[in-house]
């Protein structure tokens, strides 16, 4: 696919014009499309607008240019995520098609088997990795990979044999030894794992959501290290008024125009945006993000104090900036199940619509619970009872869901920032 895009052409006025939510990206897409009929970029966002306004066969033109050319990877991947979020049943059927005809293909396998693990197909998921291993070579980093979902599947005994003789020098190996350990309940091997993946310099913030973990069960006393008064969670108050709030809270409702949440999110019962909303050209949007860079830029700040070996260390010294947004909207029934983001430093919450009644415990922020592949019996650091107008930060390395509620609506926008 087509990758090319000279400032001012009609792929980046299409473009600028999709991310920032303009009422003509869709007509503008489609001039765009007319020179550049097999850019990728162009496709995929035009589906995503026709997707979004209803339209009878919004992603035809997507699937009929994977039909021509199946090696397409992230073609796939966006028409599997948006089939997803309209509710087809089958919305894997045009990357399995590629796979039978192009079944070596590794960049298309490792898509694939990324797909099914983001729909919680992790039996699956492992069942594909143990049979290309079989096909195309005993590779580590597939093994690692096989190790991953059978461990997800509940098999940990299985991923604990799998992980057992890889190389050593093998990316994220000592991460899911660490993770795995947790899940059969023996904290002194995963204490070791993390030790040795802290060891190794630049350390992904997902090693310290384990960490983390791990420490508190154990009484480690680099817990408080890790997780000190001046970085703890906090809840504060905006300031947007009754106007503000209500005209930011029909905003988004406007954008939720799907049937169900992309894949790989932590969201049951309720949707997710799809675009970055901080792109967005929306007044009250915009007025939004000034708020939020105030709150963060005084959190943040607390942070000159930490040591600088901390991971959050580097935002004492400089703004934060974010680095992702999007709405969230539950209804009756809905949670998040615990999950952390590998994409920030910190992670947020702002609520904006909230149920009318809440029994005491329903729809909280938990900060801390264990996500549900780790039994392990870790009560939350903190929770937090959602507020309309008032954003919640904490540091992206603890693990986040919130509770189920009984009746109405629970409307967010979240972040991270790094």
């Amino acid at each position: 696919m087509s990758g090319t895009d000279p400032t001012g052409s009609a792929k980046q006025i299409a473009l600028t014009a999709y991310r920032q939510g303009a009422a003509n990206a869709g007509e503008l897409l489609s001039v765009a499309l007319k020179d550049e009929p097999h850019d990728g970029e162009l496709l995929i966002a035009e589906a995503s607008v026709r997707a979004s306004r209803g339209d009878m066969l919004p992603l035809d033109r997507l699937e009929a240019v994977l039909a021509r050319a199946p090696e397409w990877v992230s073609g796939h991947r966006a028409l599997a995520q948006l089939k997803a979020m309209l509710g087809d049943p089958a919305p894997f059927s045009a990357i399995e098609t590629a796979l039978e005809m192009r079944p070596d293909d590794p960049k298309l396998a490792l898509a694939f088997l990324a797909l099914l693990g983001g729909a919680g197909r992790y039996e699956d998921a492992a069942q594909k990795a143990s049979e290309l291993r079989r096909r195309i070579g005993d590779i580590p980093g597939l093994k690692l990979i096989e190790a991953r979902f059978a461990g997800f599947a509940g098999r940990c005994e299985d991923a604990a044999e799998l992980l057992r003789d890889l190389p050593k020098d093998l990316p994220e190996l000592e991460y899911e030894k660490a993770r795995n350990s947790l899940r059969l309940g023996e904290f002194a091997d995963a204490s070791a794992a993390i030790d040795r993946a802290l060891a190794v310099g630049k350390v992904d913030i997902g090693v310290w959501a384990l960490a983390e973990l791990c420490w508190r069960i154990r009484g480690d006393p680099r817990h408080q290290w890790l997780y000190p008064e001046a970085i703890s969670a906090a809840q504060f108050d905006l300031e947007l008024s009754a106007d503000e709030l209500s005209e930011t809270v029909q905003l988004l409702r406007g954008l939720h125009d799907m049937n169900a949440a992309p894949l790989g999110q932590s969201v049951e019962g309720g949707t997710q945006t799809l675009n970055d909303l901080r792109h967005r050209s929306d007044p009250c949007l915009v007025a939004l993000f000034e708020r939020i860079h105030a709150v963060l830029d005084k959190y943040t700040g607390e942070m000159a104090s930490l040591p600088t070996d901390h991971p959050l260390a580097a935002l004492g010294q400089r703004s934060a900036e974010i680095t992702a947004s999007w709405s969230i909207r539950l209804s009756a029934g809905g949670r998040h199940f615990p999950h952390m983001h590998d994409s920030g430093l910190i992670s947020s919450a702002v609520h904006l619509a909230v149920p009318g009644t809440l029994s005491k415990g329903e729809g909280e922020l938990e900060l801390g619970r264990p996500p549900e592949d780790i039994p392990i019996d870790l009560a939350p650091v903190a929770s937090f009872a959602p507020k309309p107008g008032h954003l919640i930060l904490f540091p992206s390395f603890l693990y986040h869901g919130t509770s189920r509620f009984g009746e109405g609506e629970r409307l967010t926008v979240a972040f991270d920032a790094a």
